[in-house]
Formats: structure tokens, C-alpha cells, sequence
């Protein structure tokens, strides 16, 4: 039920992301570049900010005692800061494109409605939940199970291009167009392969995600200091009884930080497909080339990033042995 919650959820955030920077698109047709990135930029802020709240809260409880958790108060003011940033924006570029005035108000107030849906949706999720796993009772997930949601994500790669590459003859076949417009139709088919790539890999990375927040009973304060102390190599108090649940979030952090790599890397080649098509298309030009330059950038910075981090936990996972708290645990998948 959550696996397939899980995939309703990155669809619809996907499909209103695209439909925000379509609208846009569509609503600032002789406005100048400026402007139009600008409000592209923010709209999806105005998407993903209830998707992260609601995501809050169906992993971690809001109610009393955790509701007293700093983690999730400064979380929440951070998203709602950001978000009203975000229509600021929008109201400001469409106000000077000379957009009509529907448009920052459909994309306001339709964030506004996702913002009061999002923690209900997200607490419903929560209770569906099955219990904490102790950590004395968890089992880090060894090379055979990591090596079988490799190959599921390969598998969903070679059957996705395979659909898609039919996709592609029989459209170039009816259509019989150029090869302009063919290209146009493959770099479609490319575009819908990753994207079905980087879903199966982060659905398949779920089990792993669990794991990790139940190596911290799922107190988000306490994971913080577990994701302080382990990836960021900083001074933070970890009593002894919770050794055992540090060096398990050591453990189970690096398969996390892996498949969300790959689904982050997997999504931008996505995008990155559109774009080029968008551009071969003489369509938001500008728009599609800052895009794309923005995506090199961020895995440029997020990919030496991630590989620190999980030498990190590498690392206190060998000066921790002691702590190990299985009581068969399988080896680590390099």
C-alpha cells in the first residue's frame, strides 16, 4: 500500500511540477527571458514544498513529545519560507511579463491547497506503517539483496527502452516525418526510459530508507545527530546505549545514499532529454539551455558530495565494530 501511495505520490508531484512550468510557459509567450525563468524557477518550489512536509510527516510523528522535535519545527518554518519566497516570485515575474493575473493564482492557491492536504495524507501514511524494527533485530541488507534490486532497476532500463523503442518506430513509421522531427520523437523515448529507470530505483531503495529511520526509532532529532556524527564528521553527543543504532545508520546509510544517487542522476538525464528536445523543437531555448547548465552544475556538486559521505560512514563503521548490535549480520555490500 505504501509502495504503491509512494508511486501515485512522485507522479502527481511530477505531473503538477511539468504542469506549473507549463502553465507558465504557455501564459508568458512574448515575455522576456528574465521573468520566465524566474517564475519557472520558483513553481516547482511551490510543489515540492508540501510533497517534503507531507513527507515529514509520514515518517515521523508531529504529535506530542516528538512534535517537540526542533529537526521538524525548523524543517517546517524552512519549507514555509521558502514556499512564500516562491509566490513572491511568481507574483513578481508575472506582474512584470504581463501575464494574466489567474496565473500566479492558480499556482498560489494550488499550492495552498496541497500545503493543507499534506500532513493528513502524510499521517495517514504513517499509521500504515509496520512496527519498529529493534535494531538488535535488523539485519544490514547483504550483496545478494543489493545485488537483486540492481538488477530490477536494470531490468525496469532494458524493458522501458525496449517499449519505447517500438514506441518510437511505430510513431516515426506513421508519422513518417523528417529526421528532425524523428530525433525530436526518440529523444521522447529516451526521456520516458530514465524517467521509469530512476522510479524502480528509488521504489526498490524503500525497504533501505525504512531501515534507516528505524535504526533511529524514528526520532528525527536523533537521526540528525546520527547524519551529523556519521556523514558530516561532526562533534555531537551519542550516548552509549545508542551506539548500537549509530553505527546501523552507518551501515544501512550508504546503500540509501547510492540508489538516491542513482535516482537523482537517472531523473536529470530525464529532464535533460526534454530539454534537448525543447531546444531542437526552437521552443523556451534559453529557457532549456539554463536548465541544463543548472543540472550540471548541481551533480557536479552532488556527486564528489555524496562519495565523502559515504566513505564517511565507511570509515565509522570500521572504527566502530564493537557496537555492531546483529546478531547474524551479513557482510556490507561494497
Amino acid at each position: 500500500m505504501r509502495v504503491l501511495a509512494f508511486l501515485v505520490t512522485i507522479v502527481l508531484t511530477t505531473a503538477l511540477t511539468f504542469g506549473a512550468g507549463l502553465l507558465v510557459a504557455l501564459n508568458f509567450p512574448d515575455s522576456p527571458d528574465g521573468p520566465l525563468i524566474t517564475a519557472a524557477a520558483a513553481s516547482p518550489f511551490l510543489v515540492f514544498g508540501p510533497l517534503f512536509l507531507g513527507s515529514l510527516a509520514a515518517s515521523y510523528d508531529h504529535r506530542p513529545p516528538s512534535g517537540r522535535s526542533r529537526t521538524l519545527q525548523r524543517a517546517l518554518v524552512v519549507v514555509l519560507v521558502i514556499a512564500a519566497v516562491a509566490a513572491v516570485v511568481v507574483v513578481v515575474a508575472a506582474v512584470t511579463a504581463g501575464a494574466p493575473a489567474w496565473v500566479p493564482v492558480v499556482l498560489i492557491g494550488g499550492s495552498a491547497a496541497l500545503f493543507a492536504v499534506a500532513r493528513p495524507v502524510g499521517n495517514r501514511l504513517r499509521a500504515l506503517e509496520p512496527p519498529i524494527v529493534d535494531v538488535h533485530d535488523q539485519v544490514v541488507p547483504g550483496p545478494v539483496e543489493v545485488r537483486r534490486k540492481v538488477v530490477a532497476v536494470g531490468t525496469t532500463f532494458a524493458v522501458a527502452a525496449v517499449v519505447s523503442a517500438i514506441g518510437v518506430a511505430v510513431v516515426n513509421g506513421l508519422v513518417r516525418s523528417g529526421p528532425h522531427e524523428a530525433v525530436i520523437v526518440v529523444l521522447l523515448g529516451g526521456q520516458l526510459t530514465f524517467l521509469a529507470t530512476a522510479l524502480a530505483a528509488i521504489v526498490v531503495a524503500l525497504p533501505f530508507s525504512r531501515l534507516l529511520r528505524d535504526a533511529g526509532a524514528r526520532d528525527a532529532d536523533r537521526i540528525r545527530r546520527y547524519s551529523d556524527v556519521v556523514l558530516r564528521g561532526k562533534d555531537r553527543p551519542i550516548d552509549e546505549s545508542e551506539q548500537p543504532g549509530a553505527l546501523r545508520y552507518a551501515q544501512v546509510v550508504q546503500l540509501v545514499l547510492q540508489f538516491n544517487t542513482a535516482y537523482v542522476s537517472l531523473l536529470y538525464v530525464s529532464l535533460a532529454f526534454q530539454f534537448v528536445s525543447g531546444i531542437l523543437r526552437g521552443s523556451l531555448v534559453v529557457f532549456s539551455s539554463v536548465f541544463l547548465v543548472f543540472m550540471v552544475v548541481v551533480l557536479a556538486w552532488l556527486l564528489p558530495r555524496t562519495v565523502v559521505r559515504i566513505r564517511r560512514a565507511r570509515r565509522y563503521v570500521e572504527e566502530h565494530p564493537s557496537a555492531d548490535p546483529a546478531r547474524d549480520p551479513e557482510p556490507l555490500a561494497s
